[in-house]
Order: C-alpha cells, then structure tokens, then sequence
C-alpha cells in the first residue's frame, strides 16, 4: 500500500510556487559554457568564410571587424553578384548539410571592389571629374571612398540611392552640388 502511494505521490505534477518542489535552477549553463560555445561557432564562422586559415584558433579585433563587415554586405553582395555573374558559387562556402551559404572574404572583396568600378562610372556620367571623384562627399559631408580608392559603407549606401533612382546628393571638391534629382537649397 505505502508503495502504491509512493508511485501515486511522484506521478503528481509538482508546483515550484512555495507549493512543495523546488525552483528550477537559475541558470542550466554557466555564462562560462555559453561564452566558449559563443567563441566556437564564431570561430567556425571565420574559418567558413575563410577569415582564418582552419589552424588558427585567435582572431584579432580587426578580424572580427571584417566579420562584422562581411555579415552586414552578405545580403546585397550575394544579390549583386549573381545579377552581375549569373551565379554566386565561387564567392561563397557552403557546408555538407543544409547549412546556409556564407559570403567569403574573397566574395565581399570583390564584391566590393566591383561595386566601387560601377560606383565610379556612374558619378562620372553625372558630371564628375574623373580626377575628383575619389574626393566626393556625400551630402552630410562623409568621405564616399576611402584612403585605399574603394566605396566607404556610406558611399554604398548612397551609390545604392543613386543607382536605385532615389533622392540622393553628392558634393564634389570645390563644393558643387550632384545628385539625381535638383539639389535642395
């Protein structure tokens, strides 16, 4: 009988309320486990997308800056470079399984450096001087290339406006005003 109400008293639901039970822990994992298995699957990343060479095991700060790079162009580099290419394969690493496909250091590079060739003939057709493009500035005054003759972050995004046919205003050296519709005053 003791033994009936024994196996009738633990198949009850137990309340953690103050009801009898306990709470359940605070925590499953410690912050400890979530940060390596954090610092695992970013260091996985950057050897899928070939950041790191796969014997490396520490990034720098300026390895996690390009990482943070990569992720933000991944969407438009992949749109872009399949429209400009007809297919994205040799710029992104795909793993077995059904894991996504990753932009590559190399794909955002050229990427990037496509971008910057098509960024350059258009701000040309619009009246820029082929020796003043490099020091365009957008409206707010934000460098459009950078020291190294590439598009900024900004420029992308104000040559995206621009090629998209959008409200968008560049000035050139000497202070004139471009744009794709009449410049406000």
């Amino acid at each position: 009988m003791s033994a009936f109400l024994l196996a009738a008293a633990l198949s009850l639901p137990v309340r953690a309320d103050g009801l009898g039970g306990h709470a359940a822990p605070a925590a499953a994992a410690s912050p400890a486990a979530d940060d390596a298995d954090a610092r695992r699957a970013t260091l996985a990343e950057m050897w899928r997308r070939r950041i790191l060479p796969p014997d490396q095991e520490q990034w720098s700060p300026s390895d996690m800056q390009l990482l943070a790079r990569i992720r933000r162009d991944e969407p438009d580099a992949l749109a872009y470079l399949g429209r400009k290419f007809g297919g994205v394969r040799p710029w992104v690493s795909r793993a077995k399984g059904a894991a996504p496909r990753l932009l590559t250091k190399e794909g955002d590079e050229r990427y990037r450096f496509l971008i910057t060739q098509d960024a350059i003939a258009y701000f040309e057709s619009k009246g820029a001087e082929a020796r003043d493009v490099f020091a365009l500035k957008g409206w707010d005054g934000a460098a459009l290339f950078d020291s190294a003759g590439g598009l900024t972050d900004d420029g992308i995004r104000l040559y995206e406006r621009a090629r998209l046919k959008l409200p968008a205003f560049w000035r050139g050296p000497g202070g004139e005003v471009y744009g794709t519709r009449r410049p406000p005053p």
